[in-house]
């Protein structure tokens, strides 16, 4: 394996806020995964995909949404959902002009995976393929929802953007059946366990916006889902989305929310998974 640098930095993202990212470069990259992480995390979080990646010669970019972990900005607040897609695009054409001739392609999780889709939507020339973790809302349902709630809601959080609601997203084995990484991520300092009803709102509306995201995304799509994870019950929902020729859809019987995250078992496999799906993409 070739020398490892570690690196953190900064930028400045819409309305001055300063968006903390980091990355690891081994001497001679022959690609970059650029991670968009979940809600209320941060890029911190991901060294399983880190150290399964460098011995690989694949360099690893992260930033921390603004309002998460060591970005500036009010905590898990954001204007509107195309402001995480901006910075995600700013940390791109970072890695762009740092690796011109070298392909990238972007992992999604969680919240992240939203992002990520709509990222994809966008500027999907800038990758060579994307994967997506603990996604799969029900966007038909959330459609509906969507409608009904959208002007009361819509009125709560013009009159109270940032007001703060507890996500309970700590509550027992939820992200993983591993209990030292539940503890780590319930004593870590930089995960944020509330959520503002602006970001609520936008967040719904993303996912409600799937179908349009998805219609002309053509890159390469890996899926990979713990069949116990919740927030991944309305995969089957998402699949007819999928328009693209390739795409892989991995299904891992009893993992929970964080596939990456898993007992070491587990998630060997589905780190085995991923650097597979990204040799054979390269």
């Amino acid at each position: 394996m070739s020398e490892i640098n570690h690196f953190e930095d900064e930028f400045e993202g819409e309305k001055g806020i300063k968006i903390f990212y980091q990355f690891w470069i081994p001497e001679r990259p022959k690609a970059i995964l650029q991670i968009v992480h979940g809600f209320g995390e941060h890029s911190g979080r991901y060294l399983n995909v880190i150290n399964k990646l460098l011995p690989l010669n694949y360099g690893v970019y992260a930033n921390d949404h603004r309002g998460h972990g060591k970005s500036s900005g009010t905590r898990t607040y954001v204007d509107s959902f195309d402001q995480y897609v901006e910075d995600v695009n700013t940390l791109n054409k970072i890695i762009r002009n740092k690796h011109p001739d070298i392909p990238i392609f972007m992992l999604g999780h969680s919240m992240g995976s939203i992002i990520a889709i709509h990222y994809v939507k966008k500027y999907q020339d800038n990758l060579k393929g994307f994967i997506l973790s603990g996604t799969g809302a029900v966007p038909s349902l959330v459609k509906i929802l969507y409608n009904l709630v959208k002007p009361s809601f819509r009125v709560l959080r013009f009159l109270f953007p940032k007001f703060r609601i507890p996500t309970n997203l700590t509550i027992g084995d939820f992200i993983s059946r591993d209990r030292e990484v539940v503890k780590a991520y319930n004593d870590n300092p930089l995960v944020e366990k509330t959520i503002t009803l602006n970001l609520i709102y936008e967040t719904v509306d993303a996912v409600a916006n799937f179908k349009k995201a998805f219609s002309d995304i053509k890159k390469p799509l890996l899926v990979q889902e713990g069949s116990k994870d919740t927030l991944s019950a309305g995969l089957r929902f998402l699949k007819p989305l999928l328009k693209m020729k390739d795409k892989t859809i991995k299904t891992y019987d009893g993992l929970h929310h964080e596939v990456y995250n898993e007992l070491k078992e587990d998630r060997k496999l589905v780190l085995k998974d991923l650097s597979e799906w990204l040799e054979a993409h390269l």
